[in-house]
């Protein structure tokens, strides 16, 4: 969500968002009702009164506790942080967790590390890529949920935590010290073929300058095209999304913003620039507020299209209040529409291009922003595109009836192409008119708990641009331009 942070009760500065870290949600209850006194009640009910958008009627409701007043409103993003809340607030805002610093995936195996930070307390300890946990703190993991496990691993900053891991034949115990891992809050840079990519998670204090930064040098190194990955990202701070859309507007509103006395105060960008090469967003359902605003304005100034599936619909903006009596109040002041004025609350944004699936997605984005030739290498836990490693999806590939398959989507985004269902035949469509191919349970489709697989061979017939390889671990499709 956005929200504004203040200091005492000075005009509005800063807009900020919620941030969702990468290994889960923090979750913020409001104060303890047993701790509401009732001045603390009273302040509340006050300040929102008075800066809410829709707190005009608030000074008539009978509450006893912070939390009923703000139910009252019906606004979920409408908040009470004590201190201890704040402070783990204002963390995942920068993406800080206290943990070991390791990535848990799962597999038919069990729970196993997929990666390992460099200078974490996990690689301290002697953890490894492709250990599988089998214990925490002397409880086996069998059995569990991988949020079961992480919320084991994880705990207060300083304290040991005991793992036991199977590596080989081999099971090792290790302890390892938690420490602050702060997650970066973006990463990428120039695939080859010359495409930028930058993976943007946060929109936090810093993320524009190391945005800006990571741009200046792709660009000096020859940047052909950009895409900026904003799936799964939640927000951040306002002023943030505006330096990043200076990259690409030169001048022009970045929103339109509405208060309680439906007084608009749009946001203005001057002195930005523009860039001579296509940029692609990559968005999805969890992409909201910043990331909508950012979308949003470069969509409606055409510096960008979007590739994905519609955005969450985040379009209001809260303020954060420091209260005399104690703690932060995070309250709803605004909502906003784009450049445009399109309504983005509880509306988000069509993609200009629709796809479904991860790894779907960047590839689409990928060949929109003038990516040809394609290197996708697909391990058990991971995948490398074009020499950038991946974690975000898994691309599994099934051995079946003598021959090797694919996930679809995936197969059809290596060569360019939309997929299509088609009921009728039980299979898939993939190209468009007299070039469009068809892949049915006769022809090398199949259909695995609900997702389609397309065996390699076959599909190589109808689309000769692919060249693949299959072994034990990896299966390795290359693509040298459409083909067409």
């Amino acid at each position: 969500m956005i929200f504004k942070r203040k200091t005492g009760r000075s005009p509005l500065l800063q807009t900020w968002t919620a941030a969702a870290l990468l290994f889960g949600s923090l979750v913020f209850p409001a104060g303890a009702a047993w701790a509401d006194t009732a001045e603390q009640v009273k302040e509340v009910q006050q300040m929102l009164s008075q800066v809410h958008i829709n707190g005009a009627g608030i000074e008539k409701v009978t509450a006893n506790t912070i939390d009923g007043l703000i139910e009252s409103l019906h606004d979920p993003y409408t908040e009470y942080f004590d201190e201890k809340e704040w402070n783990d607030f204002m963390n995942s805002l920068d993406l800080n967790y206290a943990g070991i610093g390791m990535r848990l995936g799962q597999d038919e195996g069990g729970f196993i590390a997929v990666e390992v930070f460099q200078g974490s307390p996990a690689l301290k300890a002697g953890l490894r890529r492709g250990d599988y946990i089998i214990a925490v703190g002397g409880e086996s993991t069998a059995g569990m949920k991988i949020e079961q496990v992480t919320g084991l691993i994880r705990g207060a900053e300083g304290t040991d935590v005991q793992i036991r891991v199977k590596r080989g034949n081999e099971q090792i115990d290790v302890t390892a010290t938690r420490g602050q891992i702060h997650l970066p809050v973006i990463s990428g840079g120039m695939m080859e073929g010359g495409i930028g990519y930058l993976n943007l998670d946060s929109f936090s204090d810093d993320a524009d300058e190391q945005f800006s930064g990571m741009l200046d040098l792709m660009k000096k190194n020859g940047m052909k095209g950009l895409v900026i990955d904003l799936r799964d990202n939640p927000g951040g701070l306002l002023e943030t999304a505006k330096h990043i859309a200076e990259q690409f507007i030169p001048e022009g509103i970045l929103i339109h913003t509405r208060d309680k006395d439906n007084k608009d105060e749009p946001l203005v960008i001057k002195k930005g620039r523009s860039v001579s090469f296509p940029v692609v967003v990559l968005v999805n359902e969890n992409s909201a507020s910043a990331s909508e605003v950012l979308t949003a304005a470069l969509q409606d100034y055409k510096k960008a299209i979007a590739v994905g599936a519609k955005t969450y619909g985040k379009g209001s903006v809260q303020a954060l209040y420091p209260l005399n009596t104690g703690g932060v109040l995070k309250v709803t002041v605004q909502e906003y529409l784009s450049p445009n004025k399109r309504v983005v609350n509880k509306a988000g944004l069509q993609p200009d291009v629709q796809t479904e699936g991860a790894v779907p997605q960047l590839l689409t984005g990928l060949r929109a922003a003038g990516l040809r030739d394609i290197k996708l290498e697909a391990d058990k836990h991971s995948y490398t595109l074009n020499g950038f490693e991946f974690f975000d999806a898994a691309l599994p590939t099934l051995r079946a009836d003598g021959g090797v398959y694919f996930p679809a989507r995936t197969l059809a985004a290596v060569v360019g192409e939309p997929l299509a269902w088609n009921d009728e035949l039980q299979g898939v469509e993939i190209g468009q008119g007299a070039a469009k191919r068809v892949f049915g349970p006769s022809t090398g489709f199949r259909n695995e708990n609900g997702s389609g697989f397309i065996e390699l061979s076959r599909f190589k017939e109808q689309f000769p641009q692919l060249e693949w390889t299959a072994g034990p671990d990896k299966t390795v499709l290359t693509v040298k331009g459409n083909g067409k």
